[in-house]
């Protein structure tokens, strides 16, 4: 089936795809083709998000011709990560104390490495994405 894929900010294209394959497939072959990481997507038919899980052929109005919005999730910042977090089990004012303490901290020892952690680091990322998303 032919899918025109629309970037939500600029891009677009068409990929022809099998009928069957999942979401999360379609994502890595929008990956290949427009060079956003597969994490950082989000794709949505008439404003509804489909699940990675699921097969194109799950939704009875997508078919050849279908336009698919995609949605570049921009990550969100560590500290309100970890402050969100903590606000389970903390208050909002002992939430924000313990996240800008966690960033203080994760400063200090990111100062302490050295550029072969560094590299460590990469390969060992780069690898698990690589299994998680495939070739990208």
């Amino acid at each position: 089936m032919q899918l025109i894929i629309k970037v939500l900010k600029g891009g677009e294209c068409q990929l022809e795809v099998d009928e069957e394959i999942s979401v999360l497939e379609l994502k890595k072959e929008i990956s290949k083709t427009l060079n956003i990481p597969v994490p950082r997507q989000k794709i949505l038919h008439v404003g509804r998000t489909l699940p990675d899980d699921k097969a194109l052929s799950a939704f009875q109005q997508i078919k050849s011709g279908s336009k698919l919005t995609v949605v570049i999730r921009e990550p969100e910042p560590l500290k309100d990560v970890m402050c969100k977090i903590f606000k389970k089990y903390y208050s909002d004012e002992q939430s924000e104390a313990m996240a800008k303490e966690f960033m203080l901290d994760l400063d200090k020892r990111l100062e302490q490495l050295s550029l072969d952690d560094f590299e460590r680091m990469a390969a060992y990322f780069l690898e698990r994405d690589r299994k998680l998303y495939g070739d990208t």
